[in-house]
């Protein structure tokens, strides 16, 4: 059986693709969430999906049961789902995929999502993902990314190509794929403070949302979710406030910012995506200057 499986194939026109992934590209839960709450607002619906049998260790990511609305118990795999929504108002439409990195045979999963691609005829593809980073939680949420097309890179404000070296995720591999068969692809990610351990996070996915709204050139207009970000917002300050250790570090990024800002130089988000690991190190160096030079805060 094939694993892409069409449920039907709708009539689109130059769809664009939006795609996310849970996993390495979904820090604090903003990527997954964030299409989950595209295909909500555009009512999209569901056409196609992968199926999971060859590409998942059910021992390692389980089958969810829940109950159904009918009341029925019934067992969750991990999926792969493509929605369209149909844009009469723009030139294409849309396509919002979600995903779960898949734990076994990227090569042939990564050519299955080719495959996709070029039977619905994408115009261009987008993944949109989060990762962590050493950024003020005040400040607008700061994005990094790339694209191998010039123009697509111009628009969004992107640099040309990518130049992080080191472990990678599904979209860095399907990105890679994309440029091999000559296919339009950019890679967008919102850059999560990662001493906000939240999950999900609303201001994430209120910038993510808005982001994947400029790409496809439709306005931006999500007041209920302004409103819950906001409250996050005020919610994370009144903790890091009770915390002096998250205080100190905020008012060191802060500090770092006013320099790189005076200096014109690149922000950190701007910088290759560090690990969990990295960030770590690097609080707790933070932290044990602090405690040698007190006198310096």
């Amino acid at each position: 059986m094939d694993a892409l499986q069409f449920e039907e194939m709708p009539t689109m026109r130059h769809p664009y693709l939006l795609l996310t992934y849970e996993g390495w590209s979904n820090a604090a839960g903003v990527a997954t969430a964030t299409g989950q709450f595209l295909i909500e607002h555009f009512q999209a619906k569901r056409f196609a999906s992968i199926d999971p049998e060859e590409f998942y260790s059910f021992a390692e990511q389980r089958p969810q049961a829940r109950y159904n609305d009918a009341g029925e118990r019934e067992i969750i795999w991990p999926e792969n789902d493509f929605y369209f929504c149909a844009q009469p108002q723009l030139d294409h439409d849309i396509i919002i995929a979600t995903g779960v990195e898949p734990h076994l045979k990227w090569r042939t999963f990564t050519n299955t999502m080719i495959d996709f691609i070029k039977k619905c005829e994408i115009h261009q593809t987008v993944t949109l993902g989060a990762l962590w980073a050493d950024v003020l939680y005040s400040a607008p949420v700061p994005f990094s990314g790339s694209s191998t097309d010039p123009e697509l890179a111009e628009r969004l404000g992107l640099s040309g190509g990518s130049r992080y070296e080191g472990p990678t995720g599904m979209v860095g591999v399907l990105h890679d794929m994309l440029r091999r068969h000559n296919l339009t692809s950019a890679s967008i990610w919102a850059n999560m403070p990662y001493y906000v351990s939240v999950t999900p996070n609303p201001k994430g996915i209120l910038a993510l949302s808005r982001r994947g709204m400029e790409i496809v050139g439709l306005p931006p207009d999500f007041p209920d979710l302004e409103e819950e970000a906001g409250d996050f917002d005020a919610r994370v300050a009144e903790a890091i406030a009770k915390d002096p250790k998250v205080q100190a570090h905020v008012k060191d990024l802060e500090r770092r910012a006013a320099r790189e800002q005076q200096r014109s130089r690149p922000s950190l988000a701007q910088e290759a995506p560090a690990s969990g690991d990295d960030l770590a190190a690097e609080f707790e160096r933070f932290l044990r200057e602090q405690r040698e030079n007190p006198e310096e805060n």
